[in-house]
């Protein structure tokens, strides 16, 4: 099994614009999904709105942003590291949000348990 080689940044420049990514998918990613989600006004939504406010909230997670930056901006080296930090940042929440989504095709159709 091939993996895939992860970068890592050696210069006070790329750790620099490392930690920024991080730092800014810690600051505006997750924090805001919640803090939606537990407001009065998401509260007061009809099922179908916060329904799609939800879908919306999961689509616009950072990883595949993070991952986009460093696959077209790989020449930058500023935006390259800053997407890096937005991909390793969001990246531990990914298998969550698969399941979610495809939970159908995780379980056993006939016991309903995971397989």
């Amino acid at each position: 099994m091939s993996m895939i080689p992860l970068p890592i940044p050696d210069t006070l420049l790329t750790v620099t614009w490392f930690g920024m990514g991080l730092i800014f998918g810690r600051a505006f990613g997750k924090k805001i999904d919640w803090e939606i989600q537990q407001s009065e006004w998401f509260k007061r939504r009809s099922k179908v709105v916060q329904f799609l406010v939800k879908g919306l909230l999961d689509f616009t997670h950072h990883w595949w942003m993070g991952a986009l930056l460093m696959v077209y901006v790989s020449g930058v080296l500023e935006v390259y590291w800053f997407g890096c930090g937005l991909l390793v940042d969001d990246f531990p929440d990914v298998p969550r949000r698969i399941q979610k989504y495809f939970k159908f095709r995780l379980t056993n159709n006939d016991t309903g348990k995971n397989i």
